[in-house]
């Protein structure tokens, strides 16, 4: 049973952010959902079996964009149990055929924007004195693979800041998931020139269900880290 009733999900539009807020709003939880792309999200809404309290469409790399986010989700649902943060970007690529360009947008959006979404929610969460950040640096956010230097980087970035925000916040009662789930059949694929089996990767649907189990815990209670990976690619 989902402990955590008020749940603001990025990424929502698509993938595994997708997946958590179908089987979020099945069991009725209140959500607030945000994405890029302002008709995929207003698809959702409709389509969910508890409408949303609140969604905004926009970019996360605007700070301004954030604080607005979590500002009015915090004014509509009066604050939230869970945030999962499931937006970013993927680049497979071997690293001197990388761009400064493309190094300076992964790392904007992998790790700034998970700084400024976890930022502003945990303010509001330390208010609270309640909470539960979930998100998925995956795999290569603990364990680095060839063409991955940039990506990993990203992803090692966001664990590093996320456990030192958890010794930061945990005399408040805000606690952090970390999800390192190999790989997943999203549309971060979809753009990758990388040969991979889709077949065999971990299905959206069964990593929506792993952030199901965090926020199924009791209050007292934290899943720190989960590590889940098909069997042909365990570590």
């Amino acid at each position: 049973m989902i402990t955590r009733k008020k749940v603001l999900i990025t990424g929502a539009t698509s993938g595994i952010g997708r997946e958590t807020a179908l089987k979020l709003a099945a069991q009725g939880v209140s959500l607030s959902l945000t994405g890029r792309c302002p008709e995929k999200l207003e698809a959702l809404a409709a389509e969910l079996t508890n409408p949303p309290q609140y969604h905004l469409a926009g970019d996360l790399t605007s700070e301004k964009f954030v604080i607005q986010l979590v500002s009015e989700s915090d004014s509509v649902m009066g604050g939230f149990d869970a945030v999962v943060h499931c937006a970013g970007i993927g680049l497979i690529k071997p690293v001197f055929e990388t761009t400064d360009a493309e190094l300076y947008k992964v790392l904007n959006i992998n790790l700034r924007v998970t700084y400024l979404v976890a930022r502003e929610t945990c303010k509001v969460m330390v208010r609270d004195k309640r909470g539960l950040f979930v998100t998925l640096p995956g795999i290569l956010g603990k364990a680095p693979m060839r063409g991955a230097a940039i990506y990993a980087a990203s992803k090692y970035g966001v664990v590093g800041l996320l456990k030192c925000m958890a010794l930061e916040l945990q005399r408040f009662g805000v606690g952090f998931t970390l999800l390192h789930l190999g790989g997943v059949d999203t549309p971060f694929w979809d753009n990758i020139e990388m040969k991979v089996d889709r077949t065999k990767m971990i299905s959206a649907s069964t990593a929506s269900d792993v952030i199901l189990t965090a926020l199924s815990q009791p209050g007292h209670l934290v899943l720190n880290e989960l590590t889940l990976q098909p069997e042909s690619h365990q570590l």
